[in-house]
């Protein structure tokens, strides 16, 4: 129940996010993209660069873009990689980031990053004893950015520079009578700054504290299900951004008290690593006075332009919910705010550029400092 309510829950910002890039794509044969045509019958290979260098190694086109083989991971991008034949996982191991890939029997993956849990799966298949998975996982979580040349049916891999810091997940698992409650919350290390790594690592444990107080408090109250279902409280997180300086984190606590489904919150943290300071998105966006209209303009279409929109959106207010994301943000609501609950959270992705003047970056303007 879990796992399906936490892949209803994030699936609004997969669609909105593949949406943005696919957009991207069609616009030019080699702008930055995150994903390849999807896969017809006969899945077609497609020609992989890294940093504009050809690679020998092919990709194929997948349902949901373009799938890397492992073998390429390993011997074109450094990554390492071994199998553990008992427990028929993977480890990829880039730099501070270490990797669990569990393949499913649905033609995914199930993915952990330094400990933390990812939802939802990426695709994952086995073609003729290779290995191939989706390449958003290069781009979600690993630190790269993709450009699709449409001509030559190539992706070109581009790596970024990450923060020098490391996350992994803290976990916190209680259990009584009537309750269930399983935490990964993120700790930070090998930051310079070791008063702005306390800093950060305390407001999330102090976060997490609370969130296990208050879910026994509300589950004592309550008691057990009508059939006897204990009351199940969970909080995940995945690292969205990190570098030039700053780490955003995407939050996702999920509650189940009985009914026909849990409900789950969507939050978003975002660091300037130079002070620990919480930015908020007048922080990053300065450069326009005007940007709560011109981010109101924009998600108010995209609302406008789902046919399960409920009605009354006009603003996102002076402090929406956001994370950093690529070259840019995703603003976000909650369940039912807008849309159904089987539409999951409207996250919408808005590119600096589509918000602030030319050549206005607030994040490689940190990085420069």
């Amino acid at each position: 129940m879990l796992a399906a309510a936490l892949l209803v829950g994030t699936s609004a910002g997969s669609v909105q996010l593949a949406s943005a890039a696919s957009a991207s794509a069609s616009n030019s044969n080699s702008k930055s993209a995150l994903a390849a045509p999807a896969a017809s019958k006969t899945q077609a290979s497609i020609h992989l660069m890294l940093n504009g260098k050809p690679l020998a190694q092919k990709a194929l086109a997948g349902l949901e873009g373009t799938l890397i083989p492992l073998g390429a991971l390993r011997d074109s991008l450094g990554f390492k990689v071994t199998y553990d034949a008992k427990t028929k996982t993977y480890q990829l191991v880039r730099g501070n980031l270490t990797v669990q890939l569990a393949p499913t029997t649905f033609g995914t993956v199930g993915v952990s990053i330094n400990g933390a849990t990812q939802f939802p799966n990426y695709e994952w298949i086995n073609k003729q004893g290779l290995n191939y998975v989706s390449v958003h996982l290069l781009t979600d979580n690993l630190g790269y950015r993709t450009e699709w040349n449409n001509a030559t049916k190539t992706v070109n891999l581009l790596p970024f520079q990450l923060n020098s810091l490391k996350v992994t997940a803290n976990t916190l698992n209680q259990s009584d009578k009537v309750t269930n409650i399983q935490i990964q919350y993120p700790v930070i290390s090998g930051l310079a700054n070791t008063e702005v790594q306390e800093q950060i690592n305390k407001i999330f444990k102090d976060r997490a504290d609370a969130y296990v107080q208050d879910s026994l408090k509300r589950s004592k109250d309550l008691g057990l299900g009508p059939q006897g279902a204990k009351n199940e409280f969970d909080m995940y997180y995945t690292v969205t951004y990190n570098r030039n300086g700053y780490l955003s984190f995407r939050m996702l606590n999920y509650d189940y008290t009985g009914g026909a489904h849990g409900m789950s919150y969507l939050e978003g943290f975002t660091f300037r690593l130079s002070d620990g300071k919480q930015v908020e998105l007048t922080d990053l966006l300065k450069a326009n006075p005007d940007f709560v209209e011109a981010i109101d303009a924009k998600v108010g279409a995209k609302l406008n332009n789902d046919p399960g929109y409920f009605g009354g959106f006009k603003t996102v207010g002076d402090k929406p919910g956001f994370y950093l994301k690529d070259d840019g943000l995703v603003t976000f609501f909650q369940l039912y705010e807008y849309l159904p609950y089987a539409a999951g959270f409207p996250e919408y992705y808005l590119p600096f550029s589509s918000l602030l003047p030319k050549g206005a970056d607030p994040l490689t303007a940190e990085a420069d400092k």
